[in-house]
């Protein structure tokens, strides 16, 4: 089968896409600026589905609402990295702060130490072979999808197409939601006296 049909089969809306996430699942999501929005927002819109539902984010830059007190019934935060948006979960307890170099997180993944059940991430548009690019977060992103029961994926036009080992072909993709998402941009912090 032709990856443009494999493709087309796959396609789906965010809010169909997030009902692959069940109670108890541990859930990967694509890192920083790469954070994929439209999908966590489907999945914090679709929380009542949920309950016990780990969300490893190592850096988020987004708006992190899976971390509010009132989505803690469905959502446990696992943080490897306690940045502003999820800080104040580690000190109330809604969240836990795993503490882990990030060029050794990705073998908590590969080696089941932290089994993936799914993988919420931001590509780029297929090239003409049917490969995606994970961008600009290859990191731990990539490793994640790859050891992950199920990937679902923001793919954007304005993902920047990187090389290298930074490629998933769409059959390895079990759900993708197109969109025209851009990536975060971080913004200089702002030099006080």
């Amino acid at each position: 089968m032709d990856w443009r049909e494999i493709y087309k089969i796959k396609l789906t809306t965010a809010q169909e896409a997030v009902k692959q996430i069940k109670p108890g699942n541990r859930v990967v999501v694509g890192h920083a600026c790469a954070s994929p929005e439209l999908l966590l927002k489907a999945m914090v819109d679709n929380k009542k589905a949920y309950k016990k539902v780990e969300i490893i984010h190592f850096v988020s830059m987004g708006a992190s609402e899976y971390c509010l007190p009132e989505n803690a019934p469905h959502f446990k935060h696992n943080s490897f990295f306690a940045g502003p948006p999820t800080r104040q979960a580690i000190y109330d307890r809604r969240a836990i702060f795993t503490p882990s170099h990030l060029s050794q997180a990705t073998r908590l993944f590969s080696e089941k130490v932290l089994p993936v059940d799914i993988t919420l991430c931001m590509l780029s548009t297929p090239d003409e072979h049917g490969y995606c690019s994970f961008g600009i977060s290859v990191d731990y992103t990539k490793p994640a999808a790859e050891c992950s029961r199920i990937v679902i994926a923001e793919v954007t036009p304005h993902m920047p197409r990187t090389l290298g080992n930074s490629f998933i072909h769409v059959s390895d993709i079990d759900c993708i939601v197109e969109c025209d998402s851009r990536p975060i941009i971080m913004q200089p912090p702002k030099i006080g006296p």
